[in-house]
This record gives structure tokens, C-alpha cells and sequence, in this order.
């Protein structure tokens, strides 16, 4: 008897006789594939544009100016565009909606579309969002100004906040001025090597790094897919079309990218028996960012009993690596996290508990609760995952996804954490519930969201605990 898949990728096939028609009722042909894939396309090219047209919220660092070098080459095209803040929300909020639906079609088609269709169309946005402006938030020009802060002034940016050089060229641009760097020193001392060549041309060599890292990302999926025998073009689909790591993750230019290639290197090295490679991954994964440490417990669990020791080995050494040149460079000061915990975006799923709850918002309170229900979460993963009943990629996947709801401070592109493990996992429960997650993090970061909620006066920030958590935000931003 064949072993039936549990791959979830795998479709019913209906016996020969019912197969034409079958087919003809289904609507997950080529054609519509291909079509939702052109749309999102042209949705894309119309976004950058339109962002590249005249300073406005699509690009927040135009705080600053809006020079033809920061902007990139489509300044100015679509300048006779409205230049007014609804407008613009509308545009966004509408677009990136057509980008999400679209993303749902090609992914269910994709077993119907042609390999290098799926991968032009993936490198072809790749390039729409290298060559725009940067999209909707700073944070590209907080790396560089945390690492200028270092690297001309002098300045540790782990204890002191942009605000104490206000001088440099980067500081109009970016927007965490109060706020220690909360970045981990890798991906810090990366950042000092973009100094000397200034803020222009630093800020391209980042973009164009992020974009290597997210095709970086995008060629570890593919080999780990092969290897694991699950469908690659269907994974790579999954991830690489996502329109919130495309838009928010590569528009923004983000350092997740970098943090998600060295934890599937680390991945990869698991499933080939690399085990000392695979700590000193992870790890190196961590000293970009700390969130990438969930996956670690469950890769050592994927381990074979007999390499665990090499994977302990090249863990600890990573880290005693990482720490020597962190204290070398930055003394005894890490990233400040405790501060940007304390931060709340008033949509996030632990704010809309504690508004449930009665309790006005992501109080104290609320946020220990959540934080209890993820240790019990990801501790039932791993009990699972150790005795054998669940694959530790699936369940690193889904403790990356429960780690992704249980943030008060939530940003869209955190669904790049859980979208590999998803789409590499033996859950299609995982996927589906990724993909709820990216709808509900598009629906509630959409700005057209922010509009709909003040006029009808479920602004959650009108509690006292809202107010509170607006407050702590313009702290750090004035």
C-alpha cells in the first residue's frame, strides 16, 4: 500500500474517469495563476511610483529631504499624482490588498505555473522594490545612524541614543532618536563597515545587500524543500511572494533578512548532518537579532542523538565568539531590548486581549500573561518534538508563528520568522495559519485601518492605557 503524503501539498487526485471533469471545474488553472501574478506585478510598480512621486507617509525618511539618491530612479514620474494623506493611505491600503489576495491565487495555482515564470516574476520584484524608495518605515536609516554613531563619533550605540549626535546626516532620516540600538552586534558591526562610504552610498550597498539576503533566503528554501521532499516551487511561491515581506520586509529594507538566511544555513546544516556548523548558525543568527534563539532548542532536537554534542559545541563557541567581539567593540552593553518592549502598536493581538479583557490595552498585567501562555506553547512544542510526534521544523514553525502573535510591539514583516518553517514544515494547518496571520497583520497595520477606526470611535487609543502606550512611542521617536 502506498504511504499516503503528509506533506500537505499534496492534492486528492480523482479517479481517471472523473478527471476531465474534475479539471474543468477547478479554478486553479495556469491562466488565473499567472494572472494573479501579473498583478501583483503591476500592483508593485504602481506602489513604488507612486511612493517615488513626492514626499509623503509612504516614505517616512522624506522627513529628511527627498533627494533623487535616497528616492531612486523613478523620482518624480508620477508627480502629478495627489499629494494628499488619504489619498495616499486609500492607495497603500488598497494595494497592498490586491497584492495579499493576488499572493492567496498564486499560491494555490502554483502547481500549475511554470518554474520560470514563478522565478522571474520573484526576481522581477526583487528589482521593483531594490530600485524604489524606501518603504513605509525609517529603519534602513536607523542602521546607519546607530552605526554612525560608532563608527564617526564615537559614540556606543548600545548606550547612547541617536539624540546625542542630532548633527549627523543620517539623523534626519531616521526616526528612533531616543532608543539605544536594539540590533544585535553582528548585524551592528556589518553596519560600521557601511560608514566610510557615507550615507548615499551606504544606504544602496544595504538595500542591495537585503535584497541578496531575501534571494539568499529564497535559494536555502529551495535546496531545503529538495531535500526534505516537500514540492520547492511551492515553498519558494509561499515565501518569496509574500507581499508583506516584499513591501514592508525589501521596500523597508529590513535586517530580518539577514537573520532568517543564517537560521536556514543553520537549517541545512542540520539536515546534513553538519551539526557544528548548525550551533554556530543559529547562534550567529541570534547576534542579529535575539528572536532567531526560539529555533535553536528545536534544531538541537533535529539533530541525531550522536552529533548533538558537535551541535552543543559549535553553539557555544559561536557564542563565546560573538560575546568576545561584541565586549571588544561594545564593552559590556547589549542590544536595548528593554526598551522597545515596553512599545505597543495599538492592533497588536496582546492589545486586543487586554482590550477584550477590560483592561484598556496591553497592560503589564496582560503582556506577563502572554508571554506565560508563549513559554507554555513553546514548551509543549519541544516536549512533542523530543519524544518524537512532531518534525522540529514544523514545530520550530509554529513557535516562530506564536512568537510573532504574542509581540505588543508588532511590525509586518515579523511573518518572515514563521514563513519558512511553514512552508518547509508537514503542517498545512502551519500555512494556513501563517497566512491568517499575514491577513490580520495587512488588515491591522493597513493605514486605511487607522481612518476606519477613528470615525467610528473604536480608536484604541483612546484608553487610558492607549494613551499611555502613544506616549512611550513619542518618547522615543520625538
Amino acid at each position: 500500500m502506498a504511504r499516503p503524503s503528509t506533506t500537505g501539498y499534496a492534492q486528492a487526485s480523482a479517479p481517471a474517469v472523473l478527471e476531465p471533469a474534475y479539471a474543468g471545474r477547478d479554478w486553479r488553472t495556469e491562466r488565473t495563476g499567472r494572472a494573479a501574478v501579473v498583478v501583483m506585478l503591476l500592483a508593485a510598480a504602481i506602489l513604488v511610483v507612486a511612493a517615488a512621486a513626492q514626499p509623503s507617509a509612504l516614505v517616512p525618511p522624506a522627513k529628511g529631504g527627498f533627494p533623487v539618491w535616497m528616492v531612486g530612479p523613478f523620482h518624480g514620474l508620477a508627480s502629478w499624482l495627489p499629494d494628499a494623506g488619504m489619498f495616499n493611505s486609500v492607495l497603500f491600503s488598497a494595494l497592498m490588498a490586491a497584492m495579499f489576495g493576488c499572493y492567496l491565487v498564486a499560491v494555490a495555482c502554483v502547481r500549475q505555473l511554470p518554474f520560470r515564470f514563478v522565478v522571474g516574476a520573484i526576481a522581477a520584484l526583487h528589482v521593483v522594490f531594490l530600485l524604489g524608495p524606501p518603504l513605509p518605515l525609517t529603519d534602513a536609516f536607523n542602521y546607519l545612524d546607530y552605526a554612525r554613531l560608532g563608527a564617526v563619533h564615537g559614540i556606543n550605540p548600545y548606550v547612547h541614543p541617536p539624540a546625542a549626535w542630532p548633527a549627523d546626516p543620517a539623523y534626519g532620516f531616521a526616526t528612533w532618536h531616543h532608543l539605544v540600538s536594539p540590533y544585535g552586534p553582528l548585524f551592528t558591526l556589518f553596519s560600521y563597515a557601511l560608514v566610510p562610504l557615507g550615507v548615499p552610498v551606504g544606504f544602496w550597498v544595504l538595500k542591495v545587500a537585503t535584497a541578496a539576503a531575501s534571494l539568499g533566503v529564497l535559494t536555502l528554501v529551495w535546496r531545503l524543500a529538495r531535500r526534505l521532499e516537500r514540492p520547492p516551487l511551492a515553498a519558494v511561491a509561499f515565501v518569496g511572494l509574500n507581499p508583506l515581506v516584499l513591501v514592508y520586509g525589501l521596500g523597508g529594507v529590513h535586517n530580518d533578512f539577514f537573520m532568517v538566511v543564517l537560521l536556514l544555513a543553520g537549517v541545512t546544516a542540520v539536515t546534513s548532518s553538519h551539526a557544528g556548523r548548525a550551533g554556530a548558525s543559529m547562534v550567529g543568527a541570534m547576534a542579529v537579532k535575539v528572536s532567531a534563539g526560539l529555533a535553536l532548542p528545536f534544531a538541537l532536537a533535529g539533530v541525531r542523538p550522536a552529533r548533538r554534542t558537535g551541535f552543543v559545541a559549535g553553539a557555544v563557541a559561536a557564542g563565546a565568539a560573538a560575546a568576545a567581539l561584541s565586549a571588544a567593540a561594545f564593552g559590556f552593553h547589549g542590544p536595548g531590548l528593554d526598551a522597545q518592549t515596553t512599545l505597543v502598536t495599538p492592533l497588536s493581538p496582546p492589545n486586543l486581549l487586554g482590550l477584550a479583557l477590560g483592561q484598556g490595552g496591553a497592560t503589564t498585567i496582560v503582556q506577563v500573561a502572554v508571554k506565560l501562555a508563549l513559554i507554555g506553547v513553546v514548551a509543549i512544542l519541544l516536549r512533542d518534538t523530543w519524544q518524537g510526534r512532531r518534525d522540529w521544523v514544523t514545530a520550530a514553525g509554529w513557535a516562530s508563528l506564536a512568537l510573532v502573535a504574542s509581540l505588543a510591539w508588532e511590525m509586518p514583516w515579523y511573518v518572515l520568522w514563521a514563513l519558512p518553517f511553514a512552508a518547509l514544515g508537514t503542517s498545512l494547518r502551519l500555512r494556513r495559519a501563517t497566512l491568517w496571520m499575514g491577513a490580520f497583520l495587512l488588515v491591522s497595520l493597513a493605514p486605511l485601518t487607522g481612518y476606519v477606526l477613528d470615525v467610528s470611535h473604536l480608536d484604541p487609543g483612546a484608553t487610558g492605557a492607549g494613551k499611555h502606550q502613544i506616549d512611550e512611542i513619542h518618547r522615543y521617536i520625538r
